[in-house]
């Protein structure tokens, strides 16, 4: 009683005493430390969001706002206008993406999007991926390709989809080559094209991996915590617009689904992996389905 007392009080550290006897007073306990020590942490992380959106989206919404003062302040011509007006919603657009990407995350950190689940092939999604952004990637100097074998699985495909788009994003943004060739071994081969990035769906196991595989200058591996972090823009990325959420909603889908996201070396490059559990039953099914359609010519 002492213990919830504090907690009503604003002391989320409090926790209940745990015997050694082992008994069910003491699993009962055990238990709801664990709970509590999730409710901390989910309290936690919404004060760091509520600070990180008042320290981030600051300085967007003052360059907006000071855009369309100096605007009205000074006389233009009509292009002059239409030039400022056009600045504004490109400023405007990139503060709802960023309001979209929070929203995304929080749906899926609150399990609210576990009632969308279904069946289908990770494959499909991956080649969706890659068609909406091969000529993103080739705008960029970049070679995009895609790599699939079926891997039936339970889950949300939206979310699915915009944690893949956003390591597909990420690549093409900040998997530049740091070197014209790439020496042989260590991962690497001496064909291998340094402007190439390759998405993989397989199932391996009990999980499905679906990975985004560049040949840039990768993530320390000090780093890599830190950058699923909300609004973490690593020091090479700073130049280069973005909100710093590709990852933090990249690792809250994979949690969601009980997996998780892995940032691994391609030596050199990187690779994101969204390790997510086959789930039983629905995903099992759809795989012996799957079995009994003829493959497509390539």
């Amino acid at each position: 009683t002492g213990t919830t007392q504090r907690i009503m009080a604003g002391d989320l550290t409090g926790r209940l005493p745990v015997g050694r006897s082992g008994d069910e007073l003491d699993r009962l306990a055990e238990n709801l430390n664990a709970m509590l020590e999730r409710i901390e942490a989910l309290m936690m992380g919404l004060k760091e969001v509520s600070d990180n959106i008042a320290h981030d989206l600051k300085t967007p919404l003052t360059r907006l706002r000071n855009r369309a003062e100096d605007a009205l302040a000074k006389s233009r011509t009509e292009v002059e206008y239409r030039s400022a007006l056009e600045r504004t919603i490109e400023e405007s657009d990139g503060l709802i993406r960023t309001f979209n990407a929070l929203l995304m995350i929080a749906r899926a950190e609150s399990g609210q999007a576990r009632g969308n689940m279904d069946d289908f092939d990770a494959a499909d999604v991956a080649r969706g991926i890659h068609e909406l952004y091969e000529p993103l990637a080739e705008d960029d100097g970049m070679t995009l390709h895609v790599k699939v074998e079926t891997a039936p699985v339970h889950a949300n495909r939206e979310l699915i989809s915009q944690a893949l788009a956003n390591l597909v994003e990420n690549a093409i943004k900040y998997g530049k080559p740091i070197v014209a060739t790439l020496p042989a071994g260590a991962g690497a081969t001496a064909e291998a094209d340094p402007k190439e990035i390759l998405i993989e769906a397989r199932r391996v196991g009990d999980r499905v991996l679906l990975s985004v595989t560049d040949r840039g200058p990768g993530i320390p591996v000090a780093d890599r915590k830190h950058a699923v972090e909300r609004f973490v823009r690593l020091e090479a990325s700073r130049t280069q617009p973005g909100s710093g959420l590709g990852l933090s909603l990249a690792s809250a889908v994979a949690t969601l689904h009980g997996g998780d996201l892995r940032l691994d070396d391609a030596h050199p490059g990187l690779i994101a992996t969204l390790a997510i559990p086959v789930l039983s039953g629905g995903s099992d099914r759809l795989a012996a389905q799957m079995q009994d359609v003829p493959k497509k010519a390539a």
